[in-house]
């Protein structure tokens, strides 16, 4: 719902004097200057003008590394089929919509792994994979997903997860329908034992390149295995953690932890036979497994770990994967930016209430939107545009019981109430006398308001 604001103006009162001269000849022919004044008054109306002040900033808004967003410039859109913020209960139909609660075959897993459909759920809103004893054996029964379509480069791909405090290995991975390609994100032994201080302070990065045998035997294991630790060789299980790849081609892979790259996989690096790389079609896969080289060394976990409720889990808060799209500039007209797909607002102007979201529930799947997070927040915009010209521009606004003031300042500007779901809107106007104009949205309520997909055309 919306209705239209009169246009504005700005008006400067002010006062001067005004000074009266006349001359007369003297005695002596010469003139003499006299002079009087008369205090009047005055108001400029002055059409136009520019609302950014000094309590703005151009561009440069900085994104918090907890946000979970891509972490390099570029425009993007999510992939919903592997994307998930498990902000439901249970394992619903929207569950099962993208994820197997088993491994994509019939395998069961490595070691002494037994991946259970009982030992996956969403709750809390995380992802939990848990561990626990199969009885009267020494298998484990483990917690596994994947994905229920296949995905390749060029992507962006993260989980924000907490690892379990096991012996066991809590994964992020693709793979390969045929098991001869493999990049694995994410793969650490999370256990406090004396022992695993080492091992849980370095998770791993790897790629794989299987060469099999007709019998789907692995004949040779070709790969490049690299750790990465934090300051002070803290243990991981004991925060949240981000783990993301930004799989670009078949021979260039880049790992970022927390929002920072930590390794750079390239060909040179790369040993393959076939000289194809990571090119094929693969699997996401989210679990906890025993690996029998270690297990076969006696790290295998107790009963009691196994029957701990604080160690016996790995939880995800999300999965998110992400496609490079085309350019912000061809989306928005005569908008740059429009769709904030450069999260940094460059060449919007800002003050401090505004704030980025990029959570994709809250966003209707948008990777980015701004939100006016209060009254007085507000975004600008300056465009060029040409003169007595006719332009329709559109975007959509989203935050239940909310109110905003958008559109072009001092021409035609709208009061729009916000929804739950997204509102789209339109506004049709002429330039009048401008070369210039000024797009803006300003929260004028007290509730959050999301707004998104900014875009200015020529009327034809």
């Amino acid at each position: 719902m919306r209705s239209f604001v009169k246009k504005s103006v700005l008006a400067i009162w002010g006062s001067f004097f005004v000074f009266n001269f006349s001359y007369a000849n003297t005695e002596d022919g010469k003139k003499k200057k006299t002079e009087s004044k008369t205090k009047a008054s005055v108001s400029l109306l002055i059409v136009g003008g520019s609302p950014i002040t000094n309590d703005f900033t151009k561009g440069g808004f900085k994104i918090t590394s907890y946000l979970g967003v891509p972490p390099f410039k570029g425009t993007w859109e999510v992939i919903d089929d592997l994307t998930d913020e498990f902000n439901y209960t249970g394992k619903n139909a929207e569950f099962y919509k993208k994820w197997n609660d088993t491994y994509f075959n019939e395998w069961l897993g490595p070691g002494l792994t037994e991946w259970n459909p009982q030992n996956t759920n969403v709750i809390g809103g995380n992802l939990e994979l848990k561990a626990s004893r199969k009885t009267d054996t020494d298998k484990v029964y483990c917690g596994v997903i994947s994905s229920k379509k296949q995905i390749k480069y060029p992507i962006y791909s993260e989980v924000k997860a907490k690892v379990a405090n096991q012996v066991l290995s809590s994964n992020f991975w693709f793979l390969s329908p045929d098991d001869k390609r493999e990049i694995d994100v994410l793969e650490i032994y999370g256990s406090d034992r004396e022992d695993h201080k080492w091992f849980a302070a370095r998770p791993s990065t790897n790629y794989h390149v299987f060469v099999r045998d007709n019998g789907n035997h692995i004949l040779e294991d070709l790969n490049d295995q690299n750790h990465h630790t934090l300051p002070n060789d803290e243990p991981y299980r004991e925060g949240w953690h981000r783990f993301g790849a930004h799989w670009i081609d078949p021979f260039t892979v880049d790992f970022y932890y927390d929002g920072k790259v930590v390794r750079k996989l390239r060909k040179e690096k790369v040993n393959d036979p076939e000289g194809l790389g990571m090119d094929r079609d693969s699997f996401l896969i989210i679990d906890l497994e025993d690996h029998d080289w270690r297990s076969n060394q006696g790290f295998f976990p107790t009963d009691e770990e196994l029957s701990n409720p604080a160690k016996n889990k790995y939880l995800v808060d999300y999965v998110r994967t992400y496609r490079p799209t085309r350019s912000f500039r061809s989306q928005g007209g005569l908008i740059q930016n429009g769709s904030f797909d450069e999260p940094d607002l460059n060449q919007w102007y800002w003050n401090k209430k505004v704030k980025i979201s990029a959570d994709l529930n809250d966003n209707g799947g948008e990777v980015f939107s701004v939100n006016l997070a209060g009254t007085g927040a507000k975004i600008i915009q300056e465009v060029e545009v040409e003169k007595n010209t006719l332009y329709k521009l559109s975007y959509k606004v989203k935050g239940a019981g909310g109110k905003a003031l958008v559109g072009v300042y001092t021409i035609d500007e709208e009061k729009v109430e916000s929804n739950e779901g997204w509102t789209y809107e339109t506004l049709s106007f002429n330039s009048e006398n401008n070369k210039v104009i000024y797009v803006t949205a300003e929260n004028i309520s007290k509730t959050n308001i999301l707004i998104d997909s900014f875009k200015l055309k020529k009327i034809k």
